[in-house]
């Protein structure tokens, strides 16, 4: 059974530089083994208050986040990268354009490119949220074989990596996959016939695939794979490789191409998280998606031998 994609919910959401911002300080805090006590003593307030500005409950004071900041090691142009784009204690959504996608609120949409540390942040998000829905044009992370990890990553084929590589700090190789995530992956269909060379690495990607959605519990928190077809041509496929994920209770729509980018609240947020519902709603069956995968990789699989 496929995970539909719920509405956005109907309360003004937070910003996503905040709840981002958030989970960061909460991975680089744990990382370094401080307790939510040090960390309240550190800006003088309470562990409460901490925890509520690490899970986007509440707006972080600037002073204390550049405290925090300095107290886990971010300083210098990292840090004032990221003391500018967090969003005030409160401010105004009324600009919004709720139908069109050309106009934003102020702080509806974040491009976090701050190199490799952004690379980071957007790994933590996709493993910390409890419900991840996403498109794809190419087998995600965390569902990669060790030969298809290498296409993917290879410098020519992957100019951001979206999974631990060498230079990657070391906080986000400690940050594990949620337990019970709600995971929804749509591959478009293409996926089936890419190979080239590689043909016989992505015949065991195929069929790695095909395992996992053998292994589906009907019902059960989970991970789902599914085959999105070209026909009918859906949103998604004119807008690209995009999720919406679910992190402390927050909903954003993300992607990442050069450098992740993150939405909540706009037209444009909406409009995509209506798509991938769409996509949900007209992606094969389970039955269908196995046997898709098992014929594609034996096919594969006579390709890399002929």
């Amino acid at each position: 059974m496929l995970h539909a994609v719920p509405a956005s919910p109907t309360e003004v959401p937070q910003a996503p530089a905040r709840i981002v911002t958030g989970l960061y300080m909460r991975c680089l805090r744990e990382a370094r083994g401080t307790t939510l006590e040090d960390a309240a003593r550190a800006v003088g307030g309470s562990a409460s208050a901490v925890s509520r500005w690490e899970r986007a409950e509440s707006p972080i004071r600037k002073d204390a986040l550049q405290t925090l900041l300095t107290r886990y090691g971010v300083v210098g142009k990292h840090a004032a990268f990221l003391m500018l784009h967090m969003p005030p204690q409160s401010y105004s959504r009324d600009q919004r354009d709720e139908e069109g996608l050309a106009r934003r609120a102020p702080h509806d949409f974040w491009a976090d490119v701050a190199d490799h540390k952004a690379t980071a942040r957007y790994i933590a998000v996709m493993r910390t949220a409890s419900e991840v829905t996403q498109f794809c044009m190419a087998v995600p992370a965390g569902l990669r074989t060790p030969a298809y990890q290498q296409i993917v990553l290879a410098p020519d084929v992957c100019a951001t990596p979206d999974e631990l590589v060498l230079g990657l700090p070391s906080w986000v190789h400690r940050v594990p996959w949620a337990a019970g995530q709600r995971r929804t992956v749509l591959l478009d269909e293409t996926v089936l016939t890419r190979g080239g060379s590689q043909s016989e690495a992505v015949a065991g990607q195929l069929r790695h695939l095909a395992d996992l959605v053998s292994r589906e519990e009907s019902g059960v928190r989970g991970l789902v794979v599914r085959i999105l077809p070209m026909s009918p041509v859906l949103f998604v496929h004119t807008v690209g490789s995009y999720a919406e994920v679910t992190l402390h209770g927050h909903r954003l729509v993300t992607s990442i191409g050069l450098f992740p980018t993150y939405e909540t609240g706009s037209g444009a947020a909406r409009t995509i998280s209506a798509g991938l519902r769409e996509a949900v709603a007209a992606a094969c069956s389970r039955e269908e998606t196995y046997d898709r995968l098992v014929r594609a990789a034996d096919a594969m699989q006579r390709r890399a031998t002929s």
